[in-house]
Parts: C-alpha cells; sequence; structure tokens
C-alpha cells in the first residue's frame, strides 16, 4: 500500500497531539502501513525512529502511543489497541495491550494512532470526537479513581457512548506499576504505561466515533469471516470459556495438573500450592465462581471471557465488577490468599485505582517475605500485618500503594529501589525481570519462563510464553512443559504470531495462544489481505512479524544495555528448587537455560554470545537502515550465523 491508495479497514490517519504547544495535527497512516500494517508494529517503527537514546521515560519528549489494529472494529476478536512508550523499569521498549470498545471507537473516529508528545502544565484530557480533537482542562477530574473518571467524563460529554481510556491515583502519584484503564475493565498493563501518562498530566482519552470502516475486497473478506466464525464456534475452548471457567482456569474440586504448571506460592519459596488451598479458593460452589452473575465480552468478540462477579454478603458486600482472571489467581497463590471474596475485591480495586496486578502483587508478595524474615515490622507496614494468605491487609495495602502512604510509598518505588533501601538482602527475593515485578513460573513450564525472560517489554507472559502439549504453541505441537527440548523454536513461533496478533488488533482468546487455536496465521492473512488489499499470504505475514519483533529489540538495544545474562531467570528460580508436588526438585538449571537461549537466538537469527541482532538477518528482512544505525551505536552482530 502506497500512500493515496484506497485502504480498507484502516481509519486512514494518524492523529499527533503536542501537550507542551497544544499543537495538533494529523498525517496519513498510509505512510507506515505498507510496511507495517498497524497496531504496535507502526507504534514501534515511530517510537525507534522519535524517541532519542538519552531520552529517559518522564522527559516530556519521550513519546506515549495508541495504534488500533488494522482489524480493529470488523473482525472476529478485532477489539485490541496497543499502548507504547519507553518502558519505566527497563528503559527500553514498553508496550502493553488491551481490548475493551476504545480500539474501534477510536478507527470510527477516522484515526488508527494517537501520538502524545510533550507535558502539559495542568491535568487535562485529549477530547476525540470525529474531527473535532480538544485538549481540555481536566483539574475537575484530578484525583479520581478510574470508574468516576469515567462517569464524570461521560456525564460532561453528554453522552454514556463515549469511551475512556484513563489513569487512575496511580498513575497520577507516578506509582511505577501503573495501568490505563479501558470501560472500567480492562487493563492495559506493564511497562508503567500509565505512569508514563502521568508524567504528562493527562489524566485521559476520550473518544465517540461515528465513522465507518470500509473494505478493500468485500466478497473475499466475508468468505474469510465465515470461516474465522466457524472455527471459533467449533473451538473446543469456547464454549467451556463462557460456561465452566473463571480466569481461563477450569475450576473444579479435583487435581487440575494446570495448577502445577503455571501457579508459583508464597513470592517463589515454591512452585506447588496446596489442593486444599485451590479448592477454597476456586471451588464452584464455595469459591470465586459462586460470585459469577454473567459473562461479558469485549467489541466484536464472539467467545467472551470475562466474569462480572457480585458480592452480596460479608466484608466485602457491595462489591461488584468484570475481572477475575488468570493473573488473580496467580497474585492468590504469590501470597498465599484462599479468601475469594478477598481476590475479587483486590482485583477490583487495583483497576479501580490504576495499579497493574502483576506489579502490585510482585511488590507486595516482597513485602510479605520481608515482613516473614523481620526486615519489615508492623512498625513498617502502618501496623498491617502482612503473613501469608492476610487477604485483608493485601486490599489495604494496594490503596496504600497507589497513594503512595507509608509502606505504599516503598512500593511504590519498585523493587530495585524498594529492596537497596530495605537491605538485609532483600533483593535476592524482589523477584523481577528486568526490572519488573514478576509472578511468573520459571522452574517447571521451561518454554513459559524462557517467553518471559526474553520478551521485549521486560517479562510479560503474552510474548512467546508456552505451557504444554496443544497449549500455548503450534496446533499439533507436542512437547512436556518441564523439559528443555523445542522449547526455543515454539516460543519464538509463539512469540510471533502475538506480533500479528497485535498489529492485527485481534485477541489472542480467540487466536494462537489461548489453547483454543481457532484462528490461526492463515486466517489472519486471509482477513487482512482481504480487508485492507495487501498482497498478503502466511509467509509474508510471518516476515512482518519478524520485521515487527526486530524493531522493538532495535529499541532495546539502541537504548539500554541489556545483554544475554538479562535473558536469565530470577536468581531464585536457578539457585532454588521446587520444594514439594509433582515436580519437587525441578529448577532452571544453568547449563541446560544456556543451551536453550543460544538455540533462541539463533531461531532469532541474533549473535549467541552477545544477543545482539546481525547485520545480515537485518538486511534479510529489508531493515538495512535500522542495521546501519545499530552500527554506529556499536549495537550490532557483524558475524555470520554461529555453527
Amino acid at each position: 500500500m502506497k500512500a493515496g491508495e484506497t485502504r480498507g479497514g484502516l481509519a486512514g490517519t494518524i492523529l499527533r497531539v503536542d501537550l507542551s504547544t497544544g499543537v495538533i495535527r494529523k498525517e496519513e497512516t498510509a505512510r507506515y502501513a505498507g510496511e507495517w500494517i498497524g497496531g504496535r508494529a507502526i507504534n514501534s517503527r515511530i517510537l525507534l525512529d522519535e524517541v532519542g537514546r538519552q531520552t529517559t521515560w518522564s522527559d516530556p519528549e519521550n513519546l506515549l502511543i495508541f495504534g488500533a489494529g488494522a482489524l480493529a472494529g470488523i473482525a472476529p476478536g478485532g477489539s485490541r489497541l496497543s499502548v507504547d512508550t519507553k518502558n519505566v523499569f527497563s528503559g527500553g521498549k514498553g508496550s502493553a495491550n488491551v481490548g475493551g470498545h476504545f480500539a474501534p471507537e477510536l478507527k470510527f473516529a477516522g484515526y488508527d494512532h494517537v501520538v502524545i508528545s510533550g507535558r502539559a502544565e495542568k491535568p487535562v484530557y485529549l477530547w476525540i470526537f470525529d474531527d473535532k480533537v480538544e485538549i481540555r482542562d481536566a483539574r475537575f477530574l484530578w484525583g479520581k479513581t478510574t470508574f468516576e473518571t469515567e462517569a464524570a467524563l461521560q456525564q460532561e460529554l453528554g453522552n454514556d457512548r463515549v469511551r475512556v481510556a484513563c489513569i487512575g491515583p496511580a498513575g497520577e502519584r507516578l506509582v511505577r506499576g501503573s495501568l490505563i484503564l479501558v470501560d472500567r475493565a480492562k487493563a492495559a498493563g506493564g511497562s508503567g504505561v500509565g505512569c508514563v501518562m502521568g508524567s504528562k498530566n493527562l489524566k485521559a482519552v476520550a473518544v465517540r466515533g461515528t465513522g465507518r470502516l470500509g473494505i478493500v475486497r468485500p466478497d473475499d473478506f466475508a468468505g474469510a469471516m465465515a470461516t474465522a466464525m466457524r472455527k471459533v464456534e467449533e473451538s473446543p475452548t469456547t464454549a467451556p470459556m463462557q460456561d465452566k471457567t473463571l480466569a481461563g482456569v477450569y475450576y473444579t474440586d479435583e487435581h487440575n495438573p494446570s495448577w502445577d504448571l503455571l501457579f508459583v506460592a508464597r513470592n517463589g519459596q515454591d512452585d506447588y500450592w496446596e489442593i486444599e488451598k485451590r479448592k477454597r479458593l476456586m471451588n464452584a460452589a464455595t469459591g470465586a465462581p459462586r460470585f459469577r452473575k454473567k459473562v461479558l465480552a469485549c467489541s466484536n468478540c464472539p467467545a467472551g471471557c470475562m466474569p462480572f462477579s457480585q458480592i452480596d454478603d460479608g466484608p466485602y458486600k457491595g462489591t461488584s465488577g468484570e475481572g477475575f482472571w488468570v493473573n488473580t489467581i496467580m497474585s492468590a497463590t504469590m501470597l498465599d490468599i484462599t479468601d475469594p471474596e478477598a481476590m475479587i475485591a483486590a482485583w477490583l480495586r487495583m483497576n479501580e485505582l490504576g495499579l497493574d496486578d502483576d506489579f502490585a502483587t510482585g511488590m507486595s508478595a516482597w513485602a510479605y517475605e520481608c515482613f516473614e524474615k523481620g526486615l519489615l515490622t508492623e512498625n513498617d507496614t502502618d501496623s498491617l500485618s502482612l503473613t501469608w494468605g492476610n487477604g485483608d491487609a493485601f486490599v489495604s495495602l494496594l490503596g496504600k500503594i497507589a497513594y503512595r502512604e507509608g509502606i505504599g510509598d516503598l512500593l511504590a518505588r519498585g523493587p530495585i529501589e524498594a529492596a537497596q533501601m530495605v537491605g538485609g538482602g532483600s533483593d535476592y527475593f524482589a523477584i523481577n525481570v528486568k526490572g519488573q515485578p514478576s509472578i511468573e513460573p520459571f522452574r517447571v513450564p521451561k518454554g513459559w519462563g524462557l517467553g518471559v525472560a526474553t520478551s521485549p517489554v521486560a517479562g510479560r507472559h503474552l510474548r512467546g510464553s508456552i505451557l504444554g502439549s496443544g497449549r500455548f504453541g503450534p496446533k499439533g505441537s507436542v512437547f512436556e512443559p518441564q523439559t528443555y527440548e523445542d522449547k526455543a523454536r515454539y516460543v519464538t513461533w509463539q512469540g510471533l504470531t502475538k506480533e500479528i496478533e497485535d498489529l492485527a488488533g485481534i485477541c489472542v482468546y480467540v487466536g494462537t495462544w489461548s489453547g483454543a487455536h481457532a484462528l490461526e496465521v492463515s486466517d489472519y492473512a486471509a482477513l487482512l489481505d482481504s480487508a485492507l488489499g495487501l498482497d498478503l499470504d502466511e509467509k509474508e505475514l510471518m516476515r512482518i512479524a519478524r520485521r515487527s519483533r526486530a524493531l522493538e529489540k532495535s529499541f532495546n538495544s539502541l537504548h539500554t544495555d541489556m545483554g544475554r545474562e538479562d535473558d536469565l531467570p530470577p536468581r531464585r528460580y536457578m539457585e532454588e528448587s521446587v520444594k514439594s508436588g509433582p515436580f519437587k526438585g525441578h529448577r532452571c538449571e544453568p547449563d541446560k537455560w544456556g543451551r536453550m537461549l543460544d538455540d533462541y537466538y539463533e531461531f532469532q537469527g541474533w549473535d549467541r554470545r552477545t544477543g545482539l541482532q546481525r547485520k545480515s538477518t537485518l538486511e534479510s528482512l529489508g531493515m538495512d537502515d535500522v542495521a546501519r544505525r545499530l552500527a554506529v551505536a556499536g549495537k550490532l552482530a557483524d558475524r555470520g550465523p554461529e555453527r
């Protein structure tokens, strides 16, 4: 696609907003779409081109980019928005992805991307209503929670169909692990994207669109849509996800093997959570499932996965809202909490305050272990008893983190700085990947751990993690999750398919990652090809995915000194073995992990010794300009493939 050519599926315009000067301008999406299609890939290209190496995450010159996927608003599961910026934790690429209704609404208003630069002198919000774009005073919103902000903006703008992406008190106070919330429940979490938004004094982006999106080849697109819808409907996990699960995890009173693979106990002290504790949390009759009232879906989703829970009695009476997800259970096991009501309340509280779940849980688990070891006492914790399993204390702690009150101010700083302040060897169990708190398993599911460790956005599992045969990997793949063999191949494949899903704006839960194996790369190619009018097949789409991944790797190379040693698991998981359960004795063995990492680098076309990209790889992807920039910076491996 060249500038001026038809751009079906795309809105066609990139909106640029400078908060320092108030200047708003527009440019054509076609400038980028032919090479990068949309979503995160275009965001990454803009970041690489326009954010200087010396720019920090809090500088006005840092960019915050909202990018709707190319198929958002028109395809099954087409709801996703990529938010990209400089990573608060690593200093490299920062990225989050969120569903809901915001991305389609942005495209209906006429915009594929919003590129935000500068810093406002006072709190502002951005109002987008078709051709009308305004930077407005947000002082009446400052201090409000995310829930209150959405309601206030819909009232102010006189339309309950206005879609809002906003920060809460955590983002306002620059808590490192702040998120951007959409539709009261969908979180753009990780990388501190909400912290960056707060640093710009930007409280919210509100959008209402009345336009329509075109299709270049309607008949072909209709055929691709019919195939896609059939695959989603026939997927063996679509109906169970709606009817029999919370958090994408089947609740049962029997032993569920997925718990032995996926959940880490007590800040990583073990990788096994006792069955009786699982039952108390997730028993269908007495646990979290009994509070589920219905299941909701994002825009264009034919499946639906978001449970709406409501608590009608007890200490958390009146608590209600969307959200009890896989990470909710991961948080519970990390803190040893079996109280389902406390965990529902905690999850909703994090959304309300604008706190990323993984960050808040990871920092809280570190504090609980500090308390266990006597490094923190009730004198330090504002009289909170941070004992394992204390769910009420966790709920209270969330408010302290978001408002940076008492012990919360320490935790808001993130694992590196907090551990330095407390000392006592607490850095060892400040579990993080590239500075970002992690609640992920490493010791048992090796492919999951490899995906987390090598994630370009510092330790998030949605960039390549795989679990076991038939889940989180190519259809038909057969492998044992606890072994090292073939994990590099499948993690590479899964990472590339996620690049495709995010540039297209398709949710993973109707795609390749969820285990449903509904939509495949061939489906994405058919949908994109017919909607946008591209000459695109599966092979070319995978090549674009490699190019997109190379942009993020290049940004990290230019902006940080991260190397091979940063792609290793946290020390605890290499030095301590699983203490109980069926995988007792398992750990991340340095030599075997190293060989797996060698293979991963080879599949990526990177240098094994340094982890840097090779010139030949970038040139084969048509990215000679990027190779030259890396060479000038001394961040390019010139050697050919290693044998």
